[in-house]
């Protein structure tokens, strides 16, 4: 009895903390302003209501969309821990992209998407906004899977957007994998891990044989993950209880956040859900395949330990991009999400690289 006294206690002191943290948290991040926006809203894209959070101090600001990460992983409900300081200067959207979470929820049989439905509807939103906040042009961030997004739109509508900023930017992602997995096998050497060295090894041949999303050994990619990241992770990131807890504590989390956070944390499940999309990224996205010329200002932000989409593969695209305005971020100590390693540096990178191409007030539309 005295065993499960103290386990109970310990249970109610956390659900406690949780519950007084999200209350505090709310109040941090309430808009209050009287230009101010604070939305959390279905919007009509495609067909289909589709879920995006809108955020800022002021609505005459310049608009950043947020393009999430995945396919279909997105952290809406974790804003608060890493835009606050750029919802001071900006209007910030942020979209659960068609096939996954809230908006997969609100519209059960919309899965599986193709990237020309995502590309539409995309375009859709971004003209909504447009018209909404009275902008000629808007800013596009796109994360992850969301540099696909955003690099294939930019290169078919480039005179909508006003600037890109890529934040672990995609550009060979099954070369991108392989190449991790070498940086790890030279280090497990190294380390004199003979067992994992052999492993990565295997698997590296084997990814470089899979040529199409019907031969990739899910398990074996899962593995080679795991193992490369027991070398290639930096521990100042942020780690996956400190993401719980950042997640539990959001006043923007709900039942059905984490309902789709643990049915995505499975790579088979994101695989089964997103076909169309894995497949894509895995084997028909080249960024090289896209004009290196850029119509506007462009912007790389990256984690100096990324393995997820290597800094020095995106090093050796930005040498060949040709913008206005180029730039690229190396956040020291950060990995795959710079934003949620050290969001202060994050905020900070993005403000000064904005500032600097001017993409401000002057953006406003004259209608």
């Amino acid at each position: 009895m005295g065993l499960i006294l103290v386990v109970v206690c310990a249970i109610t002191a956390v659900l406690i903390s949780i519950v007084a943290a999200r209350f505090r948290n709310a109040a941090l991040t309430r808009i209050t302003a009287a230009q101010g926006v604070q939305e959390n809203a279905y919007i009509t894209l495609g067909s289909i209501e589709q879920y995006v959070q809108i955020r800022g101090e002021d609505r005459r600001n310049p608009v950043i969309l947020w393009l999430h990460g995945g396919p279909g992983f997105p952290l809406t409900y974790m804003t608060g821990h890493y835009q606050t300081e750029l919802e001071h200067d900006y209007t910030i959207a942020v979209w659960e992209q068609r096939g996954c979470g809230r908006t997969l929820y609100h519209n059960p049989d919309a899965s599986n998407p193709t990237v020309d439905q995502l590309l539409s509807d995309l375009d859709e939103l971004v003209d909504y906004l447009r018209k909404r906040f009275d902008r000629r042009t808007i800013i596009l961030v796109g994360q992850s899977w969301g540099t696909v997004l955003a690099t294939d739109y930019i290169h078919r509508h480039p005179r909508k957007i006003a600037a890109y900023i890529g934040v672990g930017q995609i550009t060979d992602f099954l070369s991108g994998k392989i190449l991790a997995a070498q940086q790890a096998e030279d280090r497990a050497h190294v380390k004199g891990n003979s067992r994992d060295a052999a492993e990565l090894g295997r698997g590296i041949e084997r990814l470089r044989a899979t040529k199409r999303l019907e031969q990739l050994d899910v398990k074996m990619l899962e593995r080679m993950i795991i193992i490369s990241m027991k070398y290639l992770r930096n521990t100042a990131e942020m780690s996956g209880l400190q993401q719980m807890w950042t997640a539990f504590t959001s006043p923007q989390m709900r039942w059905m956040d984490m309902k789709w956070f643990l049915f995505a944390s499975n790579t088979k499940n994101i695989i089964e859900s997103q076909r169309n999309l894995v497949d894509y990224m895995y084997f028909r996205h080249r960024i090289e395949d896209l004009k290196c010329r850029y119509p506007m200002p462009v912007c790389f932000i990256q984690g100096d330990s990324d393995w997820i989409t290597p800094t020095p593969m995106v090093r050796d695209y930005y040498a060949t991009v040709v913008a206005e305005r180029k730039e690229m971020v190396v956040i020291q100590s950060a990995g795959h999400t710079p934003f949620l390693d050290h969001p202060q540096r994050f905020c900070a990178a993005v403000k000064e690289f904005l500032t600097d191409c001017q993409c401000g007030a002057s953006q406003a539309a004259s209608r």
